[in-house]
């Protein structure tokens, strides 16, 4: 049933652009602003921002525990799609990457930057609000499309086959949670739900696009447990389409130093370089995520 909603939900995206005709947050948002009155919440950190997000998924679980227990696990189906459509990311994510690639062949440097600014939503580790130049530009491009490509689809999916549709929702929660009222304790919360995707999606991209530059930069951040999530799959990324890694200084013990901010040492000097990266940014992310409905396919099949 986890295989067969998946399809149907990703089939409904390429049918629609995205999931937009059931992505309505107001009644997220209207539950959020309806805690800010519970006192008690904001004395306790991280009450409020765990009972903003905790308590919908729970109720989620309950009913989908319910119509197990009680009817069918087949009906499960008719929650599962609904949740997924609704957990995918916002907009139309392949129409503005090619929106910001049409701005950088006409050198229109207003429209490129107001279309970064709308492909990075509520992003801002790892990522200047303020570039000026094509090559400032194009370098926050790539780490932009690296973590929308990320939390649109592959974060949903694995959290969705570990929990069902309540992992699903659980991500897709805190990730509006944390650019509708941000705090530190969400952060964090967020990196811990994604951290072990963020590593899979380095292998899922090593084996999709340049395998040996790719594993080159998924070495260097894999047990990393600081950098955000944006710049580890900033390298990862480039490293599958081909750029090498920077290395820093090794120790007498064989350990990497000087390796705190390693992703931001990646040079795009030349500002078509960096173009034509972008541009192969969108198939090297419909490669992967074919990989990943293969493998569940194969994974479904023998299970």
């Amino acid at each position: 049933m986890t295989f067969l909603s998946l399809i149907v939900a990703l089939a409904l995206v390429q049918w629609w652009g995205s999931g937009a005709p059931l992505q309505r947050d107001g009644w997220f948002f209207a539950w959020m602003d309806r805690l800010q009155g519970v006192e008690a919440l904001n004395k306790v950190p991280g009450a409020y921002s765990l009972t903003a997000i905790l308590v919908p998924c729970l109720t989620l679980w309950l009913l989908t525990w319910g119509l197990v227990a009680w009817l069918s696990p087949i009906w499960v189906f008719f929650i599962a799609v609904p949740v997924l459509l609704y957990s995918f990311g916002r907009g139309d994510f392949s129409a503005a990457v090619k929106a910001y690639l049409v701005a950088c062949k006409r050198e229109d440097s207003v429209a490129a930057s107001q279309l970064l600014e709308e492909l990075r939503g509520g992003v801002t580790h790892g990522t200047d609000a303020d570039a000026e130049d094509w090559q400032t530009l194009n370098q926050q491009a790539l780490a932009v499309i690296s973590y929308r490509g990320f939390e649109r689809m592959f974060a949903v999916l694995f959290w969705f086959v570990i929990l069902g549709p309540m992992g699903a929702l659980l991500y897709r929660l805190s990730l509006l949670y944390r650019e509708r009222s941000p705090d530190r304790f969400v952060e964090r919360w967020v990196w811990l739900l994604e951290w072990p995707v963020v590593r899979l999606m380095g292998l899922t991209w090593a084996m999709a696009g340049n395998f040996d530059t790719c594993v080159s930069h998924w070495k260097q951040t894999a047990l990393n447990f600081t950098l955000p999530s944006i710049q580890v799959l900033r390298g990862q990324l480039l490293g599958a389409l081909g750029e090498p890694a920077v290395l820093g200084e090794v120790d007498a013990a064989g350990t990497n130093v000087g390796l705190e901010e390693p992703l931001l040492e990646i040079p795009l000097e030349d500002p078509d370089h960096s173009r034509r990266l972008i541009h192969a940014s969108l198939p090297l992310l419909s490669r992967s995520l074919l990989l990943w409905v293969c493998a569940l396919a194969l994974v479904t099949l023998l299970v």
